[in-house]
């Protein structure tokens, strides 16, 4: 790999040992992957920092860097932690509540930004082309295919190495060569309700990068669509006809082109509200990823709009993940919600966190939430919409 006269210093301790550690993580990574060198990054969102996933050994590997003296050198926001920051939560167990905050911490005293979310596009809006180094799966698709910028699916340990250095290593999704689309696929006819289930299909089905035609130009939709198939598969990069930045992909001359209609998304229909609300013990889930501004308050309106109408009386738990920073936009929306019997988290979410009662079912409108939720907490999840949700838990 080609190194810089300045870069080789950082890699031999002339500009401290620490800093020398993180240069050296990235480069081994590139070479690794076949970098032919390293970029550099305008901002670095850092996830792996929830202790539940990353125990004490993640603990000490963040606490070195701190300990070290290791100071961010870009902008850096940070994904959630597996605790809720208001410590309000019935259902988000507060029992790693020290460790976690030990971690939170040590981040916040390097400079990166309290963010505490997986939308961190909520605070700093990706440009086109520019170079990101991003953890967290959702972010990373999101930023490619509504953005146009570029950026991988990185590790924890990575990102907080080029939070540090304020570099990653040119490959994958940075390059040209690697942002062709070969697949195009046609969703006609199929309401933006299903795109939760569009999105796991795709995930488990293509593995070339697809563009997308017929797509409703709709934000939390295609947030919706994309989050799923990054979960369900490996995909950073999805392009979606008419909305994604054309000059930052390339067509291939040879297009596979596919149709998807609703009997190909039916053994993920088929999981939709089929039990007996009034004898299991279930959790709705909205917010995965984390609900921006303008979802929150459309939420937020039809709640109290029902419950002022005496139409709404929560059975069940009704649980809302918003990014941390609500704490200070939102916080009487909040409390409003917290009164009529909605758990509102702060910077966490149940796919990182521990529930402290496990329930029957989960009803939710994230084919991200669904495709975890199953797989690594073993819990029966059913797909609905949003309204649908809030509906079906009110008495």
């Amino acid at each position: 790999m080609y190194l810089t006269p300045y870069q080789e210093k950082i890699l031999n301790g002339e500009y401290g040992w620490i800093y020398a550690k993180a240069f050296e993580l990235i480069v081994k990574i590139g070479e690794v992957l076949g970098a032919e060198k390293l970029i550099s990054v305008n901002h670095v969102h850092v996830s792996g920092v929830s202790y539940s996933n990353i125990g004490d050994y993640g603990l000490e590997f963040i606490k070195e860097f701190y300990v070290k003296g290791g100071l961010a050198k870009v902008y850096t926001t940070v994904n959630p932690g597996c605790i809720d920051l208001s410590n309000s939560s019935r259902l988000i167990s507060n029992m790693f509540y020290n460790k976690q905050l030990e971690i939170n911490n040590y981040l916040e005293k390097m400079g990166f930004k309290p963010t505490y979310t997986c939308i961190p596009y909520l605070h700093r809006r990706p440009v086109l082309n520019e170079h990101l180094a991003w953890g967290e799966s959702s972010a990373v698709i999101f930023a490619n295919s509504i953005y146009g910028a570029r950026t991988n699916r990185e590790g924890g340990p990575l990102t907080i190495a080029s939070a540090l250095t304020g570099y990653t290593y040119y490959h994958g999704l940075h390059l040209d060569r690697e942002r062709v689309i070969d697949t195009v696929i046609s969703i006609e006819n199929i309401e933006s309700k299903y795109y939760g289930l569009i999105g796991l299909w795709i995930g488990e089905n293509i593995e070339n990068k697809p563009l997308i035609k017929n797509a409703v130009n709709d934000y939390s939709s295609l947030k919706i669509l994309l989050a799923s198939a990054a979960a369900s598969g490996d995909h950073g990069l999805i392009a979606i006809d008419k909305i994604t930045p054309k000059k930052s992909y390339y067509m291939s001359d040879k297009i596979e082109k596919i149709n998807i209609e609703l009997k190909d998304i039916e053994k993920y229909q088929s999981k939709t509200l089929e039990f007996d609300l009034k004898d299991s013990k279930i959790i709705g889930f909205i917010g995965c990823p984390h609900l921006d501004p303008v979802e929150f308050t459309e939420i937020y309106d039809y709640i109290v709009n029902i419950y002022s109408r005496g139409r709404c009386r929560l059975r069940n738990y009704l649980l809302i993940s918003v990014p941390y920073i609500y704490n200070e936009l939102f916080i009487n929306e909040i409390n409003v919600l917290r009164r009529i019997g909605v758990e509102v988290t702060l910077g966490t979410c149940p796919i990182v966190s521990t529930i402290s009662e496990k329930p029957d079912y989960v009803i939710t409108n994230s084919g991200k939430a669904y495709f975890y939720l199953k797989k690594h907490k073993n819990i029966e999840v059913y797909l609905s919409t949003p309204f649908e949700i809030i509906r079906q838990l009110c008495e």
